[in-house]
């Protein structure tokens, strides 16, 4: 087992950064170490591109982290990344419409495409909702 940096995804489901969600309780969090040690994983494209959103977003440039969403969309119209990480833009500018939007969307492509867990189209329809919410 090894500790979960504090930047990664929490282990709860919650779909916030660990240091923003379980960070604080009294038990530690762990979870198995996903590689053999020495490993280096391979990242696609499509990983850096949508990973690289969220540094953008954490360095406060959403000029460039909407365009690389937008990207995304273009670029793999078939995974879900670009509607998520375009609502992440949308909310860290305070544009709740929109974020909702695109969290909605999310939601909707998820409930559409095979493999997606019932929990994650739930986060996606939560997220939505807390935007329009937030709108009001």
């Amino acid at each position: 087992m090894t500790k979960i940096g504090r930047n990664t995804p929490c282990p709860c489901g919650s779909g916030k950064k660990y240091k923003k969600c379980c960070l604080g309780r009294q038990e530690p969090i762990t979870r198995p170490v996903p590689y053999p040690a020495g490993f280096t994983p391979f990242y696609t494209e499509l990983d850096l591109l949508s990973n690289s959103v969220v540094d953008l977003i954490d360095e406060n440039k959403l000029d460039e982290a909407e365009a690389a969403s937008k990207r995304l969309l273009q670029e793999y119209p078939d995974q879900v990344d670009g509607f998520e990480r375009l609502g992440q833009v949308h909310e860290a500018r305070g544009k709740w419409s929109e974020a909702a939007s695109n969290y909605q969307k999310a939601a909707d492509f998820a409930r559409t495409t095979p493999g997606f867990a019932p929990e994650t189209i739930e986060y996606y329809l939560s997220k939505a909702k807390k935007m329009r919410e937030e709108k009001k």
